[in-house]
């Protein structure tokens, strides 16, 4: 009876090993394939992805700049961040090729999440 107990509780310690070394699997996995897509994105330099890139900068520059003053009057700035972001999102649709436009909409919704968690972490309210 004990040698069956052992031999189960083995048989879980090498499940679970096995499952964490499929985790770390899938995680380099992971990492590299996002890396390899990293690469891709810098090598493009059509004159769409020049321009996104060039938006995106400059729409990042502008809420910096806005940013600074958050203390000051925490609605007027954001509204301001809610307006570049409304210029910035009609100007990459009218520029964007229409495949193209959901990666585009994931890394402005991922601008927009940095906008809440760095409001958030400065006490003040996000949108």
């Amino acid at each position: 009876m004990e040698k069956q107990f052992l031999d189960i509780l083995n048989a879980g310690i090498g499940l679970l090993k096995s499952g964490q070394e499929g985790l770390e699997k899938a995680k380099v996995e992971l990492e590299k394939t996002y890396g390899e897509l990293v690469a891709k994105g810098a090598a493009d330099n059509s004159e769409a992805s020049v321009k996104i890139r060039e938006s995106v900068d400059k729409l990042l520059n502008e809420i910096k700049e806005v940013s600074t003053v958050a203390g000051k009057n925490y609605d007027e700035t954001r509204a301001k961040i809610v307006e570049k972001y409304n210029q910035i999102s009609e100007e990459i649709k009218k520029r964007v090729p229409e495949g193209q436009l959901d990666a585009v909409k994931a890394k402005l919704a991922e601008v927009a999440e940095t906008i809440k968690s760095t409001a958030k972490a400065k006490g003040t309210p996000a949108a």
